[in-house]
């Protein structure tokens, strides 16, 4: 069995391809692809010669298409597999509105459409989405001013180097903001791009400190045999060995697991054919063969086991692997958790993600409407104090009339001083309604307080204030006779006063109620910053 690996290279790749296919011996499969051009030419045409190719590093998300790839496979996760794991991770905290911001870059729009799909029906708002090719900072100023605190980035690692710089100008960065990004660049990656830009050092550190970043996971943290009899961990150390000082790629894990995917496709298709006694073997196979192309694809999409990338399980082609989310701490990339999509679970590690305030962010700035009433306290005090005045004005009152018939009490007229008493009181009484606001009763109670203590406040002064005036008054017209003959204006008289005072008031306060009664109002006053 020939397996064809072919460049990135177009021309050259195409060109191996239809070699080994007019001039090679018949192939059973084809191994490879990385490049997304060439593996999607590929793909596209291999359902004329039966072919089902295996891919182990194609992460394009254009080759998911099933009615255009359907020989396609891949053990690697496409770049759209870390979606529902952002979904999962989103849920657990609860963050509701979020804005995307994206290269314009085919690779990460396709990736943030998916992102679209994933997260509509939901319950979750995507409430802004930006998009940028080489300046992101106009798209972070409206992710800023639309109230955007959970971003989801989509970019590389020169223009995250950008993003970041603009995030701390606007200061879109530490206890507020929680940014989620491509996991899937280079070791200190922010060295590299620091000097073309325009952001300090420190800077940018200070803008990056906290962000997750999302990718798939080269090679599985348990400690499972898998089906080699090794361990993922035993596998790395025998990889790291027998590479020695050659550059590391992360999808070897993903190469070794695809040979066990052809291995374990073979075997089930022979086993197949033995038995329902087809008498074929699999070298029969050529490219014409359109029954043994669909037994290996079939044969291939039933592929099950457990791998140094984790469990090796398609669904529509597309493997269903493992997510890992990092986060970026101390100026260091730290695993925090993982996504199993075969589980369709979310794994934090240990609580282990660090947000730069007490709790994770909020997704939104949070306008809780708080009615401002009365201080408790204060309307306490007050009404303690109006009590003892109260209490004063009624035994002023009592005085007043049991001693009436006094020689010097009836010269100051009692019945007046009563009016005075009885008015201050009722304006006592007052300042009980006054008191009474929209958190102690409710909002019809509330107008009929309005008009209430209007009335006996009105009703309560015009009656003490005109028992005064009109003993004034009474002074007055007295004194200011020259002639100092003998006149006399009894009590009768000075009750009309206040009750044509009194009347005057109750005129105006009926017509008031009448043409415009009071009505309850909300006051809107400015957003405050909660303490």
């Amino acid at each position: 069995c020939l397996f064809l690996f072919f460049q990135c290279d177009n021309a050259k790749g195409l060109k191996a391809f239809y070699d080994a296919i007019k001039y090679g011996p018949n192939h059973l499969m084809v191994f490879g692809g990385v490049c997304a051009t060439v593996t999607s030419i590929i793909a596209e045409s291999l359902k004329g010669w039966n072919l089902v190719q295996l891919s182990f590093a194609a992460t394009t998300p254009e080759l998911a298409d099933k009615k255009k790839y359907p020989y396609f496979f891949r053990t690697v996760p496409s770049d759209n597999a870390v979606n529902p794991a952002i979904l999962k991770l989103l849920k657990r905290y609860q963050w509701k509105r979020v804005g995307t911001l994206t290269q314009d870059v085919q690779r990460f729009s396709e990736v943030r459409n998916d992102l679209t799909d994933v997260l509509y029906g939901e319950d979750i708002e995507i409430s802004d989405t930006e998009s940028f090719s080489n300046d992101p900072c106009t798209g972070v100023k409206k992710l800023k001013g639309n109230d955007v605190r959970i971003i989801l980035g989509q970019f590389d690692e020169e223009m995250a180097v950008k993003v970041f710089c603009c995030a701390y100008d606007e200061e879109m960065y530490g206890s507020k903001y929680q940014w989620i990004i491509p996991g899937w660049y280079e070791n200190l990656w922010w060295e590299s791009w620091i000097n073309s830009s325009q952001c300090l050092s420190k800077n940018l550190l200070a803008a990056m400190e906290g962000y997750i970043g999302v990718d798939f996971e080269p090679l599985s943290s348990k400690m499972t045999k898998t089906i080699s009899g090794r361990t993922p961990q035993q596998y790395e150390k025998e990889y790291n060995a027998k590479r020695g000082d050659g550059q590391s790629s992360k999808f070897h894990g993903y190469a070794y697991d695809g040979i066990w995917v052809i291995a374990k496709t073979l075997q089930h298709a022979m086993k197949h054919l033995n038995e329902t006694k087809q008498h074929q073997k699999i070298e029969d196979f050529n490219y014409t063969n359109h029954k043994l192309g669909k037994i290996f694809l079939d044969a291939m999409n039933e592929t099950s086991f457990f791998g140094v990338t984790g469990q090796v399980v398609f669904r529509n082609g597309e493997r269903m692997g493992t997510i890992k989310f990092t986060q970026f701490q101390e100026r260091k990339e730290v695993k925090v958790g993982e996504y199993n999509a075969v589980e369709d679970k979310l794994e934090i590690i240990n609580n282990s993600i660090r947000f730069q305030g007490l709790e994770p962010p909020k997704d939104k700035t949070i306008i809780q409407e708080e009615l401002r009433k009365i201080s408790l306290p204060l309307y306490s005090i007050l009404s303690a104090l109006t009590i003892l005045g109260m209490i004063m004005a009624s035994a002023f009152l009592f005085f007043n009339i049991k001693n009436r018939n006094q020689k010097l009490i009836k010269m100051s007229s009692p019945y007046m001083n009563n009016l005075i008493i009885l008015g201050g009181m009722l304006s006592y009484a007052s300042i009980f309604l006054f008191g009474l606001d929209g958190s102690f009763v409710s909002e019809k109670t509330f107008e009929t307080l309005c008009t209430v203590r209007t009335w006996i406040l009105t009703v309560g002064y015009t009656t003490a204030f005109g028992a005064m005036f009109a003993k004034t008054w009474r002074v007055h017209a007295i004194f200011k006779n020259v002639k100092m003959k003998k006149k006399i204006i009894k009590d009768q008289k000075l009750l009309v006063i206040v009750g044509g005072m009194l009347l005057i008031d109750l005129c105006i306060l009926i017509c008031w109620q009448v043409v415009d009664p009071l009505r309850r109002t909300v006051e809107k006053y400015n957003m405050e910053v909660c303490p």
